[in-house]
């Protein structure tokens, strides 16, 4: 079976099948990632202002970044859970949604390697550049997410087929069901929840307007296209074209 943290790979098992809640959880992993990092660096959990944690973030990606490029933090990110569950770091209103929501967003969390955590946590980057990021940890971690992304969504854009709807979704998991039998024992009401949250991630990236029912490309910047081509192949989870880099 595949493991419970890091990137996903179905070769033989089962596909997860557990993003139901939540959906891009973008602020979450920003704030996730943030703590993390400061963990990591010193075991510190004091909070200092934003300008001093963003200057340790990058000292501490500095240090790292040529190590670990292009390793994922996989389960070492299940230190900081109970410590956010603890203070509530998400401000979430009852402890069982906390839980949930902060095991989710760690479990993808730990699909990103630490120079795209602390890209994600720092200063410089902009709010399209972090949903981008957590929609590629989303990919990574699920790879039935990362299969739509690049078969459907992505193909979609390329194609010049810009529209897309439920009924896509339908299809592309029909043809997975046939090497993946598990598909087909998931409840109706789940079903409808992984396609529902999968489209909201999407809504929520920017990369699918709902009102349209249509696809929207996606750019990059520079900083955060260079920290990907470490891991090329996340430019296939996004609506475009990387001769345009």
């Amino acid at each position: 079976m595949a493991g419970s943290y890091g990137a996903e790979t179905t070769q033989g098992e089962r596909y997860r099948l557990s993003f139901t809640v939540g959906g891009l959880l973008a602020p979450q992993g920003r704030a996730l990632a943030e703590m993390y990092l400061n963990r990591m660096g010193d075991g510190s959990t004091e909070r200092s202002s934003q300008a001093k944690v963003s200057e340790k973030i990058s000292e501490k990606a500095n240090e790292k970044s040529d190590k670990n490029a292009g390793e994922e933090v996989g389960e070492s990110i299940a230190a900081i859970r109970q410590q956010a569950i603890e203070e509530n770091v998400l401000a979430i209103r009852t402890d069982s949604a906390n839980r949930r929501v902060v095991a989710e967003t760690t479990r993808r969390l730990s699909a990103l390697t630490v120079e795209e955590l602390a890209y994600l946590a720092g200063p410089d980057s902009s709010t399209s550049d972090r949903e981008a990021l957590m929609w590629i940890a989303m990919c990574r971690y699920y790879a039935i997410v990362g299969e739509f992304a690049g078969e459907v969504l992505k193909k979609h854009y390329l194609t010049g087929n810009t529209h897309l709807d439920f009924e896509d979704y339908d299809r592309f998991i029909a043809d997975k069901a046939t090497w993946h039998s598990e598909l087909e024992t998931v409840s109706e009401g789940t079903a409808k929840k992984l396609r529902s949250n999968l489209f909201k991630a999407m809504r929520e990236a920017h990369l699918f307007d709902k009102k349209s029912g249509t696809v929207l490309s996606f750019l990059p910047s520079p900083s955060l296209a260079d920290i990907l081509r470490k891991r090329a192949d996340s430019f296939g989870y996004l609506p475009m074209r990387e001769s345009s880099l």
